[in-house]
């Protein structure tokens, strides 16, 4: 697809969230920004501990070395 087709229709699906938060009514819009608040949190976490991992990823994977071994049974 096009570049700015997509960019198009990504900013169409912003102005529908946001009409339908605005046609919300208070209790719900502010349960709603709490639920997104702690998305957006709970997924900064998640980066965060992906972006620690790699190193701890790197050297558990060094350690699992698979080794050839010749068994003998007579």
């Amino acid at each position: 697809m096009n570049k700015e087709i997509i960019k198009k229709l990504i900013r169409i699906e912003k102005l529908k969230y946001e009409i339908i938060k605005d046609i919300l009514p208070e209790k719900v819009l502010r349960r709603l920004n709490n639920f997104e608040k702690e998305a957006a949190t709970f997924i900064k976490e998640i980066v965060f501990d992906f972006m620690q991992e790699p190193a701890e990823r790197r050297e558990e994977e060094t350690k699992k070395e698979v080794k050839k071994v010749k068994v003998d049974f007579l």
